[in-house]
């Protein structure tokens, strides 16, 4: 029964802040997420997460990827940063969502284990918008020549803000 009640009542650590901070980062009040480059696979009537996850990419695609959403969403205050193989990003402040690690998605229908919460909506358009432009992206239009998996979606977990 105390288990129980441990699970319920523990707050969830900010585990992209933490690790953020962990590298010699500073991360401020703002909100951190992991923000995991993934290819989503299209099926009969929903969409799966293929593996690997996160997707791995070269240094040149990495800082062209994070340039180009860094450039669109800047006036929306987010921030994407590439550090030691890990995209994070920063957002201003709380975006009210419940999210899930990418590793229990993997090869499954990720409707059920899409971001839940008051900011879902909010959310969902964000992705919606970053997936436009990830879709004809020059890195993608790249890897899509060389038959490797292209960076259809970011997938975002892990978020939280450290108290100051």
């Amino acid at each position: 029964m105390l288990a129980f009640f441990k699970k319920i009542f523990q707050p969830k650590l900010p585990h992209a802040a933490l690790a953020w901070q962990q590298a010699g980062n500073e991360s401020g009040s703002a909100y951190w997420l992991y923000a995991a480059p993934v290819h989503l696979v299209l099926q009969r009537d929903s969409f799966s997460m293929a593996g690997p996850v996160p997707l791995a990419l070269d240094l040149e695609e990495a800082e062209a990827l994070t340039r180009s959403l860094n450039t669109h969403f800047a006036a929306d205050g987010l921030q994407f940063f590439w550090y030691q193989h890990q995209w994070f990003l920063r957002l201003q402040q709380n975006p009210d969502i419940e999210t899930v690690h990418p590793q229990k998605v993997i090869n499954q229908n990720i409707n059920p284990f899409l971001p839940t919460g008051k900011g879902a909506s909010a959310w969902a358009s964000f992705q919606n918008e970053l997936q436009m432009l990830l879709f004809e992206h020059p890195v993608n239009i790249a890897r899509e020549k060389k038959r490797l998996p292209i960076v259809n979606s970011i997938w975002c977990y892990g978020g939280g803000q450290l108290e100051q």
